[in-house]
């Protein structure tokens, strides 16, 4: 054993009596804080009242009815919203359906007002053209159908037909004369003579309703329309109480309001009277002294809105309401709603009155069970408490008894049994308390002599794991050496690997030469034998140029003679006198010809020798050009030797690179081998050194364990010591 291993175990050895007399201390300070407690048992504190189980027994109680209170309120928001909301989609849906129930309505109203108005036989009726018997014929069925309309059209009221070419037809008694042109004279006569085609909704036209003998309350609109360009119109009422029965079917309060608006401000206002069993409808239309909606804000807003129908929060007379609209598809009429916020929120009163009434008899329900829970847990707290202040000071043989019926009587069983579990166990402790003070006492020099023979392997192992270690490093530094030569041995095999791939990319090229030479041979040979042509094609042109001079000659001589010929017969003219002057004339121009001709030979002659000439320099430059492509030829032949032998030379090259390419793969592959034999030798060694490292780890905490083992058993015999003299306190 070193040295310094003794030094150690040394300093261990009296930190271990530093820690038994710290122990010591500790255990009298704690027997003396025990025998305190046992004097003050019987002095204990009373527990403030907000610390008491009732208290917070009780305050537990309200807890949930707090929740339930937020619960309320919670909930009688949401209803409140929710009542509101269904309220307004409901009276929204309810006024849409009514809107586009009027809407088919009025559609059926327009699609007979179309039908009218493309009634050829009413046509020629109006305009007074065809047979007597017909137009008769055309009015009587034209009246039959009006008042058929009125019958079975709910929609439809009065229908009139007025002309003021033809006799009028109407679903009254009335006559009309000259009406069209008093019509035409007013604000709606001259829109829709400018606008023969247009369809007008109007609501009240004092001019109409005078001639007509009509008032508000006898229709609620009416369409009107003129034949084109004739001087006739078409006018049809909308019943009143047909727009009076929707109205009164709606569900609305009675104290809200509800109308139907049409495009030129007229308001048909339905109110609603339910103090009796049946609701009794009255229907009234507002006059411009006491209008509704018209000239409010809001219904100027909903009338310029692109939306069919909406709803909006209004102060209307300083008072919260609710404006909810529809229109009436494109005739520009609305059906509108003003009802009071505070119609809407009353419904949500009787969730709030049934709210408070179930918190508060919640509230009074849990403070009595609360306080009759708490009394009785109190007392039976109470009783366990007095009882187990006894056996605090000792006293193990107290009964737990309790006449509850709840978990407290099995508590106080539980509690009871584990007294007299409590009971034997201390019984056993005395017993046993003897014999483990003994066994500790061996156990101590066991763990001493286990101490020793720790260090010594401790030590040991150390050695071990220093010369595992040193061997680790060395294999390490072999592979790093092999390493590095692995890498050099690729560089080499990459740049052969190179050297292969040119050497195979300059056999291409080299082939390809050839092959370009052969080519270049071939058409140089084509190239000589077709100058050799064109050399013998010169020739023959010389010679035919020497043939084409030789005609010259002839034909200069013809000239000649022609000429002399000419003088001969001028002489033989002259002679004649007289008769010889047209002979004259003749000879004269046979002489201007043959001059000509001479001239003209000359000419061509120069001409043949200045051709001869170029032949022959021709004939040169092709034998020049001949002699240059034989040289050419020989060139382009000794090329394709040379590229022959460079052919040959790559192959052998390509050869030997192969063979280097094998030997330098033959030498990878031992490299490699080599390479993953040296890694299992370091991966070997460097297991035995973390495996040596891990057994000198164990050792050591063995060691420090043992150590351990050593201080708990001194501490074990004190304990045993104290064990026994604590039981003896016992009453059992």
């Amino acid at each position: 054993m070193g040295k310094n291993q003794k030094t150690v175990i040394k300093s261990r050895n009296e930190e271990k009596r530093r820690k038994k007399a710290k122990n010591a201390e500790v255990n009298n300070s704690s027997r003396n804080l025990r025998e305190d407690r046992d004097d003050s048992l019987g002095n204990l504190p009373r527990v403030r009242f907000f610390s008491t189980l009732r208290f917070r027994l009780i305050a537990s109680f309200f807890i949930p009815i707090v929740c339930i209170i937020l619960l309320g309120v919670a909930s009688f928001e949401k209803a409140s919203s929710a009542i509101k909301s269904n309220y307004e989609v409901s009276t929204a849906d309810s006024i849409n359906m009514a809107a586009q129930y009027m809407r088919f309505g009025f559609q059926n109203v327009v699609a007979t007002s179309n039908q009218f108005a493309s009634d050829t036989a009413l046509v020629q009726y109006l305009t007074n053209t065809g047979d007597v018997v017909d137009l008769g014929n055309t009015k009587a069925s034209t009246s039959k159908s009006i008042t058929s309309k009125k019958t079975t059209d709910e929609f439809i009221g009065n229908i009139y037909i007025i002309s003021d070419t033809a006799l009028s037809m109407s679903t009254t008694q009335l006559t009309f004369n000259n009406f069209y042109a008093g019509f035409s004279e007013t604000e709606l006569g001259k829109y829709l003579k400018d606008n023969p085609m247009k369809t007008v909704w109007d609501g009240q036209d004092d001019y109409l309703d005078s001639i007509l003998k009509t008032g508000p309350q006898d229709y609620t609109m009416r369409i009107i329309r003129v034949f084109g360009r004739l001087d006739s119109a078409l006018i049809i009422d909308i019943k009143a109480d047909a727009i009076n029965k929707i109205l009164a079917d709606l569900t609305i309060d009675s104290s809200g309001i509800l109308g139907v608006i049409t495009p030129d401000g007229k308001e048909i206002i339905n109110h609603s009277q339910k103090e009796t069993t049946e609701t009794a409808v009255e229907i009234t239309v507002a006059t411009d002294s006491e209008p509704v909606f018209t000239n409010e804000n809001f219904y100027q807003e909903a009338l310029a809105s692109t939306e069919l129908s909406g709803t909006k929060e209004i102060d209307y007379k300083e008072a919260p309401y609710l404006f909810l609209y529809s229109k009436i598809g494109d005739t520009g009429a609305m059906i509108c709603v003003l009802m009071p916020k505070a119609t809407i929120d009353k419904q949500a009163d009787s969730i709030r009155q049934i709210t408070v009434i179930i918190v508060v008899v919640a509230c009074i329900l849990a403070f009595v069970t609360a306080f009759l829970l708490s009394m009785g847990i109190d007392r039976t707290i109470r009783g366990i408490n007095s009882k187990l202040k006894q056996a605090a000071k000792g006293d193990f043989t107290i009964k737990f008894t309790s006449k509850r019926k709840d978990e407290f009587h099995i508590l106080t069983e539980e509690i009871q049994e584990t007294f007299l579990n409590v009971n034997e166990l201390i019984q056993q402790v005395k017993q046993s308390s003897s014999e483990v003070l003994e066994s500790s006492s061996d156990l101590s020099k066991t763990s001493e002599a286990f101490l020793r023979s720790a260090e010594n392997i401790s030590s040991a192992m150390g050695e071990i794991e220093q010369g595992v270690n040193q061997q680790a490093k060395n294999a390490e530094e072999c592979l790093t050496q092999m390493d590095s030569l692995s890498h050099k041995i690729e560089l080499v095999s990459d740049s052969t690997k190179e050297i292969g791939n040119i050497a195979d990319n300059t056999k291409k090229r080299v082939l390809e030469g050839t092959l370009t030479t052969d080519e270049l041979n071939q058409q140089t040979s084509s190239t000589i034998a077709i100058t050799t042509e064109i050399i013998h094609e010169i020739e023959k042109l010389a010679t035919k140029s020497s043939s084409i001079n030789n005609i010259i000659n002839v034909i200069n001589d013809i000239a000649n003679q022609t000429n002399l010929l000419s003088l001969n017969a001028s002489i033989e003219a002259a002679r004649a006198g007289e008769y010889g002057k047209g002979f004259a004339v003749v000879a004269s121009e046979i002489r201007t010809l043959a001059e000509m001709s001479k001239s003209s030979v000359s000419d061509i002659k120069k001409i043949i020798n200045s051709i001869q000439e170029d032949t022959s320099g021709v004939v040169e430059i092709a034998r020049k050009a001949e002699k240059v492509l034989t040289l050419q030829d020989t060139a382009v032949k000794n090329t394709t030797i040379s590229y022959q032998d460079i052919n040959e030379s790559v192959e052998k090259l390509v050869v030997f690179l192969k063979y280097i390419t094998e030997n330098v793969d033959n030498i990878n592959e031992a490299r490699v081998s080599t390479l993953e034999a040296i890694e299992s030798i370091s991966a070997v060694l460097e297991e035995i050194a973390a495996s040596s490292n891990n057994v000198n780890q164990v050792s050591n905490d063995q060691l420090s364990s043992v150590g351990s083992l050593n201080e708990s058993v001194g501490k074990l015999n004190i304990n045993a010591d104290h064990l026994v003299r604590a039981v003896q306190k016992f009453i059992v």
